[in-house]
């Protein structure tokens, strides 16, 4: 299950093979709107939540609310039911498409601020290595720092697209826009490659990776209620 940005996803397969899928645009309703997903995609596969035997998440970056619920929602499925659980990161889910080309990719999501969180990665053999950890920056800030050609990639890229290629030119390799839409069958496939491993995050510790503490705006006190004077 995904829920790191507006648009969320949640999928069931077998040995990292996608059985059914949904992806939708959930805006900040990832609370109401996830378990009827689960739902839908187990009806979907014509299974039932007994024959879940784990439970793979996208752990971000992404916005706070939508992070914290999809994590705790896997957190107590695969706590309640012991069954294995993996976090996998939203960047790597954006790169995964692209793990057979020899390039450099840096997936980009929104990090508010007009900041982009971004990976670093490099295909091996069609598996991706990461380079460096995820980070937050400005656009400018990455493309100064890219020297050889780069395909960029990720929910963020459309938005910001332009200005990359104004900067780098060339070395800006951008893939075909519906090859950006985050699919969560990526992330299943990602995730079967660690339980297949026999690797495993546990549920008491796993944690959502949010680069940023989440912007809280204090709320203003109440008004009281206005006095009049009556006129003697």
């Amino acid at each position: 299950m995904d829920t790191s940005t507006g648009l969320a996803g949640v999928a069931v397969a077998d040995r990292g093979a996608v059985l059914a899928e949904v992806t939708w645009s959930a805006g900040f309703n990832h609370t109401t709107q996830l378990l009827p997903a689960v739902q839908k995609v187990l009806q979907s596969a014509g299974i039932g939540i007994g024959d879940v035997d784990a439970v793979i998440v996208a752990i971000g970056p992404g916005s706070y609310s939508g992070l914290r619920v999809g994590v705790s929602t896997a957190k107590g499925l695969a706590a309640s039911r012991g069954i294995p659980l993996v976090g996998v990161s939203t960047l790597a889910v954006e790169a995964s498409p692209f793990a057979r080309q020899d390039l450099p990719i840096r997936p980009l999501l929104d990090a508010g601020r007009e900041e982009v969180a971004v990976g670093h990665y490099r295909a091996s053999e069609g598996r991706l290595d990461e380079v460096e950890p995820p980070y937050v920056t400005s656009v400018e800030l990455l493309c100064d720092s890219i020297r050889a050609p780069t395909l960029m990639c990720g929910e963020r890229l459309p938005t910001v697209q332009q200005a990359i290629v104004e900067r780098l030119g060339d070395l800006a390799v951008i893939p075909p826009l519906e090859s950006l839409v985050r699919q969560p069958g990526r992330l299943a496939e990602l995730g079967w490659r660690r339980l297949a491993c026999g690797d495993s995050d546990d549920p008491a510790t796993l944690q959502p990776v949010y680069l940023r503490a989440p912007s809280i705006t204090k709320p203003r006190p109440a008004a009281g209620p206005r006095q009049t004077r009556r006129g003697s």
